[in-house]
C-alpha cells in the first residue's frame, strides 16, 4: 500500500495534467488550482518535511503567477506539474525516496527566489530598469483589454517603478506616459483599447531600446574628470579630445544597421520545435480561415484559430521572439472579437485575419533563416499590419465584401453533374415546405447519396476526428529504413529462389521460408505504407490560390474539394504541386467566365472549381474540374496549324486537338497577364507528370467546362509485375497495364496492308508486335508471329489503346522493387526503371506507354539522346 490513499494520489495526478490547461489570465483558476492542492494535502496530512516543502512552493508558485509576479511563467508552470506528478508517484509508490521531491523543491526554490536570501528579494525590487520593463513587457504581452485586475497591477508596478531611483531619467517621462495609457484603458476612457495597448507596447519597446543606447554625455565625462585630475593645469586636453570622439562612433555605427530581433542566447532546439509545431498550427489555422469564410457562424472553427493563434504567440513570447508574439497577440485579439460576435468574420476582416496569418508564416520562415547566422529583421509591411490590427475600423476594415455567398446546393449538384437546371428550377417550384436537397430526392432528380456528398461540400464541415499519436521522424532516416527493407526483400527472394531451398525435400525448412516470406512482404507492405501521406495538405494551398486569385481577376469562384485523404507517395506530393498550380490557375483564368458573361449563359454568378482525387487501377487519379467555358476546338486547331503542328485538313479526334495545348509555348490567350497567358508551364506539367511515370489528359466541352486528369502511380518505389522472358533476357510488365494473355491461333493473326500484323481479339483487332523485334534481340522467339505453338500473347493497355506482345514465357507475378538505371540511361523509351531479379541478374521494367507509342517504327528502339543502340548500353 502507497503513503497516501488511491485516490488522492489520482486527485494529485489530475491536478498536475490540469495545471497546463489553465490559461494566464485565469486568476480565479489558478487559485481554485491552490485550493484545490491544499485541501488535498490536507488529507494526506503528510508528517514527511519534503513533501510539506514542495506542498507549499507549489501552492506559492500557483499564487505567483495567478498574481504574475515572476518571470517565464511557462517555465514555472513546467516545474509545478512536475513537482506534483512526483508527490503522486512519491505518495503512491512506499519502496521510492525522496530524491525526486529534493530536485522539485531546489527548482522552485530557485524560482520564486528563495534560495537567494533576503538580499537578493531587496535587490530584485530595486533591480535596474531594463529587467523591470522586460517584466511589464512580458506581462503585457499576455493581457487583453478587458483584463482590468491585471493592467490595474502592471499600471501601480510600474507608478512604484517610475518614481524610484532606480529608475533612469531618460525613460521616466515614457514610463509616465505609459502609466497614463494603462489609467485610460482601466478606465475605460478610450474609445479604441486595442490601438492604445498597441501604443504601449510601442512606448515600452522604445523604453527598452534606450536603456540599450549609452547616453551620449556618461562615456566622455568620466575620462575628462580623470585627466584633470592626473593633470591639474590642462597644459594636454589631447586625450580627452580623443577618448571622446572614439566613444561616439560605435553606437552610431551600430545603430545605422537593421535592427536585429532574434534572442540574444537562443536556444535553438526549443527554437527548432517551435517551428515545426507553430508551422502546423498556422497551417490548420489558415485551413478554418477558409472554411470560415464560408460559414461565418462556425464557432468551432473560430475556436480553433483562436487556440493556433494564442499557442504561437503564448511560446513565442517564451522564447523571446518579440515580433510573433506581439503579431499574434493582435491576431488573436480580432478572432476574439469575432469569438464574441463583436464582428462578422466576412469581407475585408478576413483578409485583415489571412494578412495576419501570412505576416506569421513569413518570420517563422525568417526565424528558421536565423538559426543559420542570419539576422531576424523585421519583415516590410509589418507595422504598418500592426497598425490596421491594433484599430482595424478607423483603417476602413469591415465586413462588407464583394466575395462569393456559400454556393447553393442546387448549383454544386449541377456543377457536379448530378443533376440539370430545369430538374433545380422545377424542384424549387414545388409549393411544400422543406429543403431543396429533399425535394430532389423525392423528384428523383438526384440521389440520397448525391445530395449527403453536395451538403458536406457545401458546409465544409471539419469536425474533430480522432488523431493518433504520432512520432517525428527525418525522412533521411525513414528512406534509409524503406531502402533497407527493398534490400531485405530482394535477398530474401534470392534465397527463397535458390535451388538449394526450391529442390529440397524438407518440408520443415519450406514451411519456415515460406513463413518468412510472409513477414517480409507484411515487412515490406508497412514500410510502403510509411511513404503515404494525404494528398490534404496539397489540395488546402490550392484553396486559398483559387481565393487569391479570384480576387485578383475579378471573378467569383467556389472551391469544392473531394478525396482530399486520398494518399500517395510523398516523393511525389512536392512534385505535383507545380502542376496543380499550373491548371487551378488555368481554370480560374481562363475556364471560368466572369460573373456577367455567366449569368448572360444562363449560369450561376459564381463558377465551381472542383479538386478531386480518388484510386483508379493501381494509380492516384487528380482531377481539376470546373465550369466554365471550356476549350475552344476550333481555335486550338488554327493555332496548331499556325505553328506547323499539324497539316491543314487533317483530320483529329477531339482529344489530339485538347492535347495540343501541352506543346511548348502553346497559347490562345488574347492577351499576356502576370497570372498566364505566356504559353508557359503545359509542356512542363505533362513532363512533370511523365516523369513520374503517369499520364495527362484533359476533356472539354464548349461551353460547359473541363477537366484535367493526371494519373499517377500510388508509389515510386515498388511495382507488383507480370515478370516474362524474351529470348534470354527477362522483363518485367506492370501488372495494372495488362489486360491478359492469350496463346493465339493462326486464325487469329492477320497482317494489314504489308505493314504490321493485327490480332483479333473479342471481335476487335489490336496491333502485335514482337518485343524481341522491338529490342532488336537475338535468340528471341522461335515464332514468326503466325500463331505458333511457343507464341504467347501478352495484351496491355495505355490511354485507352490496346497492343499485343509477342514473349516466349511468362514467368509469373512478382513485385520488384524498382531501382534507377542512372542519369546515362534515364531516357531510354519503353524502358522505365530497372529491378534484381531472384537470381541476382538485372530485368528491365517495361514502359508500356512508350512501348505503345513507338511500336509502329520500323527501327529498334534507340536513345533519344543519341543513335546507339540501347540494348547495348543497358548491358
Amino acid at each position: 500500500m502507497g503513503r497516501a490513499d488511491e485516490k488522492q494520489v489520482q486527485l494529485l495526478r489530475e491536478i498536475s495534467e490540469d495545471i497546463e490547461s489553465v490559461s494566464l489570465n485565469d486568476k480565479e483558476g489558478w487559485q481554485r488550482m491552490a485550493v484545490a492542492l491544499e485541501a488535498c494535502m490536507e488529507v494526506v496530512a503528510s508528517d514527511d518535511a519534503a513533501v510539506k516543502r514542495l506542498t507549499a512552493l507549489c501552492i506559492e508558485a500557483m499564487e505567483a503567477v495567478s498574481a504574475k509576479k515572476v518571470k517565464n511563467l511557462f517555465e514555472l508552470i513546467d516545474m509545478m506539474a512536475q513537482g506534483i506528478a512526483d508527490l503522486a508517484e512519491y505518495l503512491d509508490d512506499p519502496e521510492s525516496d525522496d530524491t525526486a521531491l529534493a530536485d522539485g523543491n531546489s527548482r522552485l526554490a530557485t524560482a520564486l527566489g528563495h534560495a537567494a536570501g533576503e538580499q537578493e528579494n531587496q535587490a530584485a525590487k530595486t533591480a535596474p530598469a531594463a529587467y523591470s520593463l522586460d517584466d511589464a513587457a512580458a506581462q503585457l504581452i499576455t493581457l487583453e483589454p478587458d483584463d482590468t485586475a491585471e493592467l490595474e497591477n502592471l499600471k501601480a508596478d510600474l507608478e512604484t517603478y517610475g518614481a524610484s531611483a532606480g529608475c533612469p531619467v531618460k525613460i521616466k517621462d515614457m514610463v509616465g506616459e505609459i502609466v497614463t495609457l494603462l489609467a485610460d484603458v482601466v478606465e475605460s476612457a478610450t474609445d479604441a483599447p486595442d490601438a492604445t495597448i498597441a501604443e504601449i507596447g510601442r512606448l515600452m519597446e522604445g523604453a527598452l531600446q534606450a536603456l540599450d543606447e549609452p547616453t551620449p554625455a556618461e562615456e566622455p565625462i568620466p575620462a575628462q574628470a580623470d585627466t584633470s585630475s592626473e593633470q591639474p593645469a590642462g597644459n594636454e586636453p589631447a586625450p580627452v579630445d580623443d577618448d571622446a570622439p572614439a566613444a561616439e562612433p560605435e553606437p552610431v555605427a551600430q545603430a545605422a544597421g537593421p535592427e536585429d530581433y532574434m534572442p540574444d542566447d537562443p536556444d535553438l532546439d526549443l527554437i527548432g520545435e517551435f517551428i515545426t509545431e507553430s508551422t502546423d498550427l498556422i497551417e490548420q489555422a489558415e485551413d478554418a480561415l477558409l472554411a470560415l469564410e464560408n460559414d461565418p457562424d462556425d464557432m468551432e472553427s473560430v475556436g480553433m484559430i483562436f487556440r493556433a493563434f494564442h499557442t504561437v504567440k503564448g511560446t513565442a513570447a517564451f522564447m523571446e521572439l518579440d515580433l510573433i508574439a506581439e503579431m499574434g497577440h493582435h491576431a488573436e485579439s480580432l478572432l476574439s472579437r469575432v469569438r464574441d460576435r463583436e464582428i462578422q468574420y466576412s469581407g475585408g476582416y478576413a483578409d485583415l485575419s489571412l494578412k495576419a496569418l501570412d505576416m506569421i508564416k513569413e518570420l517563422i520562415g525568417l526565424v528558421q533563416v536565423a538559426l543559420g547566422g542570419e539576422s531576424l529583421v523585421k519583415p516590410a509591411g509589418y507595422d504598418e499590419l500592426m497598425v490596421v490590427l491594433a484599430d482595424p475600423e478607423a483603417h476602413g476594415v469591415s465586413a462588407d465584401e464583394d466575395d462569393t455567398a456559400v454556393p447553393r446546393l442546387g448549383d454544386l449538384l449541377i456543377a457536379q453533374g448530378k443533376t440539370d437546371r430545369e430538374q433545380v428550377e422545377d424542384a424549387v417550384k414545388v409549393p411544400e415546405e422543406g429543403p431543396i436537397g429533399g425535394k430532389l430526392v423525392k423528384a428523383k432528380a438526384a440521389t440520397v447519396k448525391d445530395v449527403g456528398q453536395a451538403l458536406r461540400a457545401q458546409r465544409k464541415i471539419k469536425g474533430k476526428a480522432t488523431v493518433e499519436s504520432s512520432v517525428r521522424v527525418g525522412t533521411s532516416r525513414l528512406d534509409r529504413l524503406i531502402d533497407m527493407v527493398g534490400e531485405l526483400v530482394i535477398a530474401h527472394s534470392m534465397v527463397a529462389q535458390d535451388e538449394v531451398i526450391t529442390d529440397s525435400q524438407n518440408h520443415e525448412l519450406a514451411k519456415k521460408v515460406s513463413h518468412t516470406s510472409k513477414i517480409v512482404r507484411g515487412l515490406q507492405d508497412m514500410s510502403m505504407s510509411m511513404r503515404m501521406v494525404p494528398l490534404k495538405g496539397a489540395f488546402n494551398k490550392m484553396a486559398r490560390l483559387v481565393r487569391d486569385l479570384s480576387k485578383k481577376v475579378g471573378k467569383k469562384v467556389n472551391f469544392v474539394t473531394e478525396g482530399e485523404d486520398t494518399e500517395i507517395d510523398r516523393n511525389l506530393v512536392d512534385v505535383i504541386n507545380d502542376p496543380l498550380v499550373h491548371m487551378v490557375r488555368n481554370s480560374v483564368d481562363h475556364g471560368i467566365e466572369t460573373p456577367d458573361v455567366r449569368v448572360a449563359n444562363g449560369k450561376p454568378e459564381a463558377g465551381t472549381v472542383k479538386l478531386s482525387a480518388y484510386h483508379s487501377a493501381g494509380s492516384v487519379v487528380v482531377e481539376i474540374e470546373d465550369d466554365g467555358k471550356g476549350l475552344d476546338k476550333e481555335v486550338i486547331l488554327a493555332k496548331g496549324i499556325e505553328r506547323g503542328l499539324v497539316d491543314p485538313g487533317t483530320n483529329l479526334s477531339d482529344r489530339e486537338i485538347h492535347n495540343m495545348i501541352f506543346e511548348p509555348g502553346f497559347s490562345t490567350a488574347k492577351e499576356v497577364t502576370d497570372v498566364s497567358g505566356r504559353g508557359v508551364g503545359m509542356d512542363v506539367v505533362r513532363r512533370n507528370i511523365e516523369s513520374l511515370r503517369g499520364q495527362a489528359e484533359i476533356q472539354s466541352e464548349m461551353g460547359t467546362g473541363s477537366i484535367f486528369k493526371m494519373s499517377l502511380p500510388l508509389t515510386l518505389a515498388i511495382i507488383d509485375g507480370m515478370v516474362v522472358r524474351v529470348g534470354k533476357e527477362t522483363y518485367v510488365i506492370p501488372t495494372v497495364s495488362i489486360i491478359r494473355s492469350v496463346k493465339p491461333e493462326s486464325a487469329d493473326i492477320s497482317t494489314v496492308l504489308n505493314k504490321g500484323q493485327m490480332l483479333s481479339l473479342q471481335g476487335g483487332l489490336i496491333p502485335l508486335f514482337k518485343l524481341s523485334a522491338l529490342y532488336n534481340l537475338n535468340g528471341g522467339s522461335n515464332g514468326n508471329g503466325n500463331g505458333s505453338d511457343n507464341e504467347l500473347v501478352v495484351v496491355v493497355e495505355d490511354d485507352n489503346h490496346q497492343a499485343g506482345f509477342i514473349i516466349d514465357e511468362l514467368i509469373g507475378r512478382q513485385q520488384v522493387v524498382i531501382k534507377s538505371l542512372g542519369d546515362t540511361m534515364r531516357e531510354i523509351p519503353g524502358i522505365a526503371g530497372g529491378a534484381i531479379m531472384p537470381n541476382g541478374r538485372v530485368g528491365l521494367i517495361l514502359d508500356v506507354g512508350g512501348l505503345v507509342k513507338h511500336a509502329n517504327s520500323d527501327q529498334p528502339l534507340r536513345s533519344k539522346r543519341s543513335g546507339s543502340d540501347d540494348r547495348e548500353a543497358v548491358a
